[in-house]
């Protein structure tokens, strides 16, 4: 059912939105009792309409997972790290029970984590995510008959591209990336390291948990640091 947009109807969203700024559009079409859809199109209109980006008051989480394959039909994952602007970090770890389990693909439990913690942002912020943490992250979740965020239900920008277009380099690798701008450098991990994790070594996978929440930090910095220069655009994961 289509909905008239009333001027009346867009000052209660819009009034419901500045006072809940943290509230994702799923929370507003509830609070309002009109579908999410239809709220989530209104809102963006209201933002353009009253020079409100749409990243501002955006809950924002920087994404990125660690596997056993860069391949999910023949990988799984091992761990994942979502950090938020608000310095709160969202993270779980496979354990050595679970590899050495009956169980042949033994993520689901860090998959349906991950995708838990996903809840808690309206964008994510990857690095080549794209091509790979997004792509293997809803095939695991496909796999295990878990629910995948639907098309426009969460935002996504990936830093690859965007260094990609503002940064003429030899390569647009996350460490060459970082190096050249003199920040952080990406944290790096033995293959020794990584092989011992599969096989569920627990020293071994502490170690690309922490791994993997260093890079959170590299990501939010390079966003950071691109940010004055891009003109960031509304797209789904």
């Amino acid at each position: 059912m289509a909905i008239e947009w009333t001027t009346a109807l867009e000052n209660r969203l819009w009034k419901l939105h500045t006072q809940h700024p943290g509230w994702s559009t799923k929370a507003l079409s509830d609070a309002l009792d009109l579908p999410w859809k239809a709220v989530d199109n209104a809102l963006y209109r209201l933002k353009a309409a009253r020079q409100e980006h749409w990243l501002d008051n955006a809950r924002v989480g920087f994404l990125d997972i660690e596997t056993s394959d860069l391949n999910a039909n023949i990988g799984w994952m091992i761990s994942y790290g979502l950090l938020t602007t608000s310095d709160k970090v969202y993270a779980d770890l496979i354990t050595r029970r679970e590899i050495m389990g009956t169980d042949i693909e033994p993520d689901r439990r860090v998959v349906a984590s991950c995708l838990k913690a996903l809840n808690n942002v309206d964008v994510v912020v990857t690095y080549n995510g794209t091509n790979f943490d997004l792509k293997f992250l809803r095939a695991r979740a496909l796999r295990h008959g878990l629910l995948f965020p639907a098309y426009g239900q969460l935002l996504h920008i990936d830093l690859y591209f965007a260094a990609k277009s503002l940064l003429r380099l030899t390569n647009k690798r996350m460490g060459t990336v970082t190096e050249f701008l003199e920040m952080a450098e990406k944290d790096h991990y033995s293959v020794d390291r990584w092989n011992r994790a599969r096989r569920g070594d627990p020293k071994a996978l502490d170690d690309i948990l922490a791994h993997n929440i260093a890079d959170l930090n590299v990501t939010r910095d390079l966003f950071i640091s691109l940010a004055p220069y891009k003109k960031w655009i509304r797209r789904s994961i």
